[in-house]
This record gives structure tokens, C-alpha cells and sequence, in this order.
């Protein structure tokens, strides 16, 4: 092969053109077998100039990924072949599986038992699981949310990351598309991917969280060190010493879990019980009678004596209703973060409605209720109907009618929430979370709620993800109790 038709794809061995007439080179041989087999070949590869973009940028992106982690990156290989054939739809699905493999990964190798004890306070399907394999029937968003819980991504990079698992459903060879991603959307996408997942180490406190977990499952602490460790862990985020009091919870009351272990949580829980949310009082509560009703008398009686050791015992719910609706409205919240979202949301909204009390909402799940429930109604703005499933839309509309003042506060508070405020900065959910605020409006003439809605309205167009952000805000909600 001479040198004016040998394929050149290193950027330093070659200009653009000449990059630019190597990916031509072998397009059109590509071209010409579709043709013969009698398929397609119209707006099926990306651009050449577009390739090209990537292949330049290549390099030095994945610079930040060190030579033994390059060696073992498979899927980066596909993303690479792939954007050079021109699949960038294809390239996008390789790097996102790249992405969830170093996240598993991570996860696995940091502290897999409290990954998954907080797994199962996302959803409770997940409550059976205990291997890294058990990973894989984690779903992505799910994945993603547990990991920004724990610390292994904050909230930025956790919204970036939503972001190319959007592109991923929705633009990707994953699912029929006709969306387009240009070269340095794909260089975009490769860099965040490598920075802030496929290389992401968890921080000092993070590690702290693993370190006292873990000494609380296998060592016996001193009694008077328990007042000094409560202390500086009340320092953590709130929903991270949720997670954590929940998942030492969830210890406590496993039947294989050791006496020593329960001593130390019985001494360490006290310290902490004032400073964790009210939800998780309650959802520790729900699942008295959950278990109540299952027969399941030493669970029952363990969920007793953590509350009494707390001081909780006005939190225990004495029948499961709490516990069924908190476990339907997680199934809901997955599902709708999930592909094809608007077809598979109506079955898990109809059984809500079948569970609703008639005397109002249990305290034990109202937060989580609203949550789920208007992230649903306000839709994702993605894909086909716009992320909304026009068949549960009519319950929807029924359980926000049924709002009463006690819900609209819990929603003032959720903006806080980087799950709930993932989607409203697309255009049709904040469309329709507006008109959601200006119905709340006509409920309530309590003055220091619609100040909040009012500056809700007032608020620039897909901005509304960043209102925890602001001062207002801030002052305002001090007057919501």
C-alpha cells in the first residue's frame, strides 16, 4: 500500500485531511456492501469531520485513565472502533456500559454490604441481593442515585452523568432513535464518563462512613467512645447519616446479624436518632407492622427494641399499610426512571390507588409520596409523549387533587432533593411543573407557601433545578414548618 491510500487514524502521524481522507478510505467500501446486500446507507454513519473531531480529542481524554485500567477497558475499545466506523449512536451505549462496569466496580470494591443496605432503602426489591453479581439487577438510575447517596458522586456530576444515561436511551444504538450527537458532544461525553465515573474515588468522609460500618460489624467499640463518634457523624450530609442509620438499621434487625453487633448500635444509635430525618423515622416505624402482619415475630421484636432504645416508639405504624405503599411507590420511582417509562408507569400508579387510605396519607411516607408522585406527573420531557404515560396521568391528576397542605409543604422542600429537580431543566417539565404551581396556588392563601410559589413562577424557564440554590429560597422556607 503506498502513501497516498494507507489509513492513517493517529493524529501525530497525520494533518485533519489527511485523517479526514483515512476515514473516507474505508467508508465507502462500507457503503458499497450495504448497497450490494440491499441496505440502507442514508444518515447512517456520522460525518466524517465529525469522526475526525473525536479522534483528535481521543488521546488526550483518556490520558486521565491510567495504562493498566486502559489495558482492561474493553468497551472503550468498541467506543473507539465505533466512532472511527462512524456509530456514534453505538459509541455512546459502549461508553455508558464502560460507565456502569467502573461504577460496579467501585462499588464492589469499596464496601458491597452497605451498598447494599442502602440499595434496599431505594427500593426494597432489591432486598434479596448480596453478591457483586447481584450489581447487575441494579438499574442504571438507581445505580447512579446510590452511589451520589453514599458520596461516590456529588450532585453535579451525578446530573452530568443522568445526562449521557439520557443520550444513552435516547440517542444511542440502545433504542430506535433519530437523534444526532456531534464530535464534540462525543468528546464531552468521554470525559465526563472517564472523570467522574470510570477514575472516581471516594472522598474522606465517604471512606470514614466504611470504616465505622464496618467496625461496627466486626469489632466491639468502647461504650465511651459512642458520644464522640455520634458527634462528628451528625456532621455528615442528611442523607447520607439517613442512609447510614437506616442501613446499620437494617443490620440490627437481620436475624444473622451477631449480639455484639447490636450492642454496638444500641450504644452508637442514641447519639444519633435526634439528627436523622423525620422520613426515616417513619419508614423505621412502617416495618413493625410490616412484619407484624407477615408473622415474622423476631424481626418484629427487633424493629421494637431499636425504637425503644431511641426513644422512637411514636413512629411504629402497628399495621403494614405504610410499609406496602412505601415499597409501590419505590417500584413506581424505578420504573419511571427506566426506558419506555410511558408505557410501564400505569400498572404501579393504579396499585397505589388501590392502597390509599381514605382518612389521608400515613406521616411515614407522605415526603416520598409527593416526591414520586409529581416527578410522574411532571414527566421526564424524553422521548416518545414526552416522558409522561397518558394512562396513569388520570391518577395522577386524581392524587395531586387530593394534595392538602401538608403535601404542598413537603413539595416546597423537595427542590433540595437532586433526584427530584433531575428533569426540570427540559422544556415540557417545567412547562408542567409551572401549571402544577399555579394549581397548588388556588389551594392554600397561607402567605409564607406562596411566596415559595411565587418565586417558583417567577423563576427563569428550565431553571427550576437550581432554586435550593437560592438565598431566597432559603429565607423563605425558615417560615415553613
Amino acid at each position: 500500500m503506498n502513501n497516498n491510500t494507507e489509513i492513517i487514524l493517529i493524529p501525530k502521524d497525520a494533518t485533519p485531511e489527511r485523517i479526514e481522507t483515512s476515514i473516507a478510505a474505508f467508508n465507502q467500501p462500507l457503503a458499497d456492501l450495504l448497497t450490494h446486500v440491499g441496505l440502507p446507507t442514508e444518515n447512517l454513519l456520522s460525518p466524517i469531520d465529525e469522526r475526525r473531531k473525536v479522534i483528535f480529542s481521543l488521546e488526550a481524554a483518556i490520558s486521565i485513565l491510567p495504562v493498566e485500567a486502559r489495558e482492561k477497558a474493553a468497551y472503550l475499545s468498541k467506543f473507539t472502533v465505533a466512532v472511527a466506523v462512524g456509530l456514534f449512536d453505538g459509541a455512546i451505549n459502549f461508553l455508558w456500559d464502560e460507565t456502569i462496569k467502573a461504577l460496579r466496580l467501585l462499588v464492589s470494591e469499596f464496601d458491597l454490604p452497605y451498598f447494599l443496605f442502602v440499595a434496599q432503602s431505594v427500593n426494597s426489591k432489591y432486598k434479596s441481593f448480596t453478591t457483586a453479581d447481584d450489581l447487575e439487577g441494579i438499574s442504571d438510575h438507581d445505580l447512579l442515585d446510590i452511589c451520589r447517596r453514599i458520596g461516590f458522586i456529588n450532585d453535579i456530576n451525578y446530573k452530568r452523568l443522568e445526562y449521557v444515561n439520557y443520550l444513552r436511551n435516547h440517542a444511542s444504538a440502545a433504542h430506535p432513535n433519530d437523534n444526532a450527537v456531534t464530535g464534540f458532544e462525543m468528546v464531552n461525553l468521554l470525559e465526563t464518563c472517564l472523570k467522574y465515573a470510570i477514575t472516581a474515588k471516594p472522598d474522606h468522609s465517604v471512606i470514614q462512613i466504611k470504616q465505622l460500618f464496618n467496625n461496627i460489624r466486626t469489632k466491639e467499640i468502647p461504650k465511651e467512645d459512642f458520644e464522640a463518634i455520634g458527634d462528628d457523624l451528625i456532621k455528615q450530609p442528611q442523607e447520607r447519616l439517613d442512609d447510614f442509620l437506616y442501613s446499620i438499621f437494617g443490620l440490627y434487625i437481620d436475624t444473622r446479624t451477631e449480639q455484639p453487633v447490636r450492642k454496638n448500635i444500641d450504644r452508637l444509635t442514641p447519639h444519633i436518632w435526634d439528627a436523622v430525618s423525620e422520613d426515616i423515622k417513619y419508614k423505621i416505624g412502617a416495618k413493625f407492622g410490616v412484619y407484624r402482619l407477615n408473622g415474622d415475630v423476631e424481626r418484629k421484636d427487633f424493629v421494637q427494641k431499636f425504637l425503644e432504645t431511641v426513644g422512637g416508639l411514636k413512629y411504629k405504624d402497628e399495621d403494614s399499610l405504610a410499609g406496602e405503599l412505601l415499597e409501590k411507590l419505590q417500584n413506581l420511582k424505578t420504573v419511571h426512571f427506566e426506558w419506555n417509562n410511558f408505557y410501564n408507569e400505569y400498572s404501579h400508579a393504579k396499585s397505589i390507588a388501590s392502597s390509599l387510605p381514605a382518612t389521608g396519607l400515613p406521616d411515614s411516607i407522605r415526603k416520598l409520596f409527593v416526591k414520586v408522585i409529581v416527578i410522574c406527573y411532571v414527566g421526564n420531557g424524553k422521548g416518545y409523549k414526552q416522558g409522561i404515560d397518558e394512562r396513569a396521568a388520570p391518577y395522577y391528576n386524581e392524587f395531586i387533587e387530593r394534595f392538602t397542605i401538608a403535601e404542598i409543604k413537603e413539595f416546597l422542600g423537595l427542590f433540595k432533593d437532586a433526584e427530584f429537580v433531575t428533569d426540570f431543566d427540559y422544556t415540557i417539565p417545567d412547562r408542567r411543573l409551572r401549571n402544577l404551581v399555579k394549581f397548588f396556588k388556588t389551594k392554600t392563601s397561607d402567605i409564607y407557601i406562596n411566596r415559595i410559589l411565587d418565586l417558583m413562577l417567577s423563576y427563569p424557564a428550565k431553571k427550576l433545578q437550581a432554586l435550593a440554590d437560592d438565598k431566597r429560597y432559603h429565607e423563605a422556607m425558615k417560615f415553613i414548618k
